[in-house]
């Protein structure tokens, strides 16, 4: 059984509200970029969607061997791991990866404030991976539109907690897609890294006002805090410290698991 299969099920459980499906682009994949609460926003922004979707999401979910919370991503999600804590290597590695997705015309969505606080009133500064995964797929001749999704959820939980809760009331909010077009056109013909940078910002900014206004919340131009772990987790569970995880062996090892696990998805989604 696919995920799909599974979402489908689980939407059919829960009080949802899903609007502005027709503004889902058909044409061309998506990066979905949403705004981020608790970690349940995770497993309900794909019920919004009737087709696969990739879930790019901390790397702690997809590799820590935490076997309750692995049941759950890997039985709803499509999931491929973000490395928040490795340094701009591992970043970059990361995104560079995920943007194989878009060539083989699958969508993917991303949450910018990259954390999530008890705060329900404010939709925070995004930062710029989203559009750096976009961009890096239109420079390989590969378009792709910027959907801002709002999701709001309503309940008695805590924060962190992964189990779909039936009692839950979700609304999710598809907006109209972004054209990158004017945006990858700027980034192109920028003179300097800070200018290239700022256009990553703008086309980040404006989908999370976006998404600020369809929640009716105020958007706030500041970075939710993000505390480094100091390490790097693997595939197979382990880290190692920030600092010795620079290394070639390292790094080469974390490139080769990420081409082998986007493989599987691809090959998963599209047999």
């Amino acid at each position: 059984m696919s995920n799909l299969d599974e979402l489908k099920k689980l939407r059919d459980k829960l009080d949802i509200e899903i609007k502005g499906q027709d503004n889902y682009p058909k044409d061309c994949p998506s990066v979905i970029i949403s705004n981020h609460n608790r970690l349940m926003d995770i497993f309900y922004l794909p019920l919004a969607f009737d087709e696969e979707i990739i879930s790019l999401v901390s790397a702690r979910l997809v590799y820590k061997k935490d076997q309750d919370r692995l049941e759950q991503v890997n039985k709803y999600l499509n999931a491929f791991p973000i490395e928040a804590h490795g340094g701009q290597v591992y970043s970059d590695m990361c995104l560079r990866n995920a943007s194989y997705f878009l060539n083989n015309n699958l969508s993917l969505s991303i949450w910018p404030e990259g954390a999530y606080i008890d705060d329900t009133e404010h939709v925070y500064k995004g930062r710029t991976g989203g559009a750096r995964i976009l961009f890096n797929a239109l420079n390989n001749y590969c378009y792709a539109y910027f959907l801002p999704v709002s999701i709001d959820i309503k309940t008695d939980d805590d924060l962190d907690n992964y189990n779909p809760n039936t009692n839950d009331i979700v609304n999710i909010t598809i907006n109209e897609p972004i054209l990158p077009d004017e945006y990858f056109y700027k980034f192109k013909n920028s003179c300097s890294k800070e200018e290239r940078n700022n256009v990553l910002h703008d086309i980040t900014i404006d989908g999370m006002k976006t998404i600020a206004k369809s929640l009716n919340r105020e958007y706030v131009d500041e970075y939710i805090d993000l505390y480094p772990k100091g390490n790097v987790i693997f595939s197979d569970g382990t880290t190692i410290k920030t600092e010795p995880a620079q290394s070639k062996e390292y790094v080469e090892k974390y490139d080769t698991d990420l081409k082998s696990l986007s493989k599987k998805l691809i090959y998963s989604i599209q047999k």
